[in-house]
């Protein structure tokens, strides 16, 4: 079959080989997907260049899958599945191939209004979103103020928000990402470029502040969504890729007002884990409740490095997908 494999870490462009490889053999429990569509995450990059160090080489990359199961148990053969999942791409061959064996229990049922790129490109960021808000204990009413929510995780996390019934602050980065935000998700946006971050908070809560907020920035945006916690608040730390990973907090105000910092890692959830999260989610996309994402681009496997560069330097979500 055919797949994106790497052989050493390395830019896209220097090691992204598009291979002929032998299918895996089914092992107990296993089934084989026919990939249909895949997503693409910044994530898969960094893998490609080496920076998650359980990757075992070579390995085929990507986390995320949409398809139909074409090999197991005969009651599940032509289901049409979606997966993804932390171990995907690093220590099991990844999404970014024809096809892919995982645990029958990794390959659910996709929801019925979602097409096979639509539910593709749901995997790593509603997860790592769900994660998010579920160990904050998101309750119905609660306000959540989200990071970087013009992008994937944080556009997942104001859907999700919404669908839970509760009350989302959109931080994006300044005022021109503004229009990219889907409003009808969003009841007050706040910008870091210029900081005014404690104005749209006060102004929108009525000053108490928010119960939740999400950051998928850094040590750039922590100190001022920290300050915008209620009392009783939790701020989720689940990525320091664009904005720093030092801070420093003062822990007065933090034990005083009973607040918690919770640290989010999406790698440990394996497929199965992921898939048990996926299910909670179905509903969620088939009554509406969740709108399906929009796929900005698609590309075949034999122009993977251009879709790296196109995940690298644009926002939106992309999908490879089949012929």
């Amino acid at each position: 079959m055919k797949a994106i494999q790497i052989t050493k870490f390395g830019e896209p462009g220097d090691v992204v080989k598009l291979v002929d490889v032998k299918p895996a053999p089914l092992g107990l429990g296993e089934v084989r997907v026919k990939v249909e569509a895949a997503g693409i995450n910044p994530s898969d990059i960094a893998n490609i260049r080496g920076l998650f160090p359980d990757t075992r080489l070579p390995r085929v990359v990507g986390r995320d899958f949409a398809g139909t199961i074409v090999e197991g148990p005969p009651q599940l053969i032509g289901q049409q599945v979606w997966g993804s999942g932390g171990d995907i791409g690093f220590t099991r061959d990844g999404t970014h191939a024809e096809s892919i064996v995982v645990p029958a229990g990794g390959a659910p049922v996709r929801p019925s209004n979602l097409s096979a790129e639509q539910a593709a490109v749901v995997g790593v960021p509603f997860t790592t979103a769900y994660v998010c808000l579920d160990s904050a204990r998101l309750a119905p009413g609660e306000w959540v103020l989200v990071s970087g929510a013009a992008g994937a995780v944080g556009s997942a996390a104001l859907g999700l928000v919404k669908a839970l019934c509760g009350r989302t602050i959109a931080l994006v980065r300044d005022k021109t990402q503004t229009p990219t935000l889907d409003h009808s998700k969003v009841d007050a946006v706040a910008t870091s470029e210029p900081d005014n971050i404690a104005d749209v908070v006060k102004s929108a809560t009525g000053g108490r502040g928010v119960n939740i907020a999400l950051n998928g920035v850094g040590a750039s945006v922590f100190p001022p969504m920290l300050a915008s916690l209620a009392e009783g608040g939790r701020i989720a730390v689940y990525s320091v890729t664009f904005g720093g990973r030092e801070v420093k907090v003062d822990l007065f105000p933090l034990y005083r007002k009973r607040q918690e910092i919770i640290g989010i890692n999406s790698i440990p959830l394996d497929v199965v884990s992921s898939a048990s999260i996926l299910n909670k989610l179905l509903p969620l996309f088939e009554s509406g409740k969740l709108a399906p994402p929009r796929v900005a681009e698609r590309y075949p496997l034999e122009d993977a490095v251009k879709a790296y560069e196109r995940v690298r330097t644009a926002g939106g979500k992309v999908a490879f997908v089949g012929r």
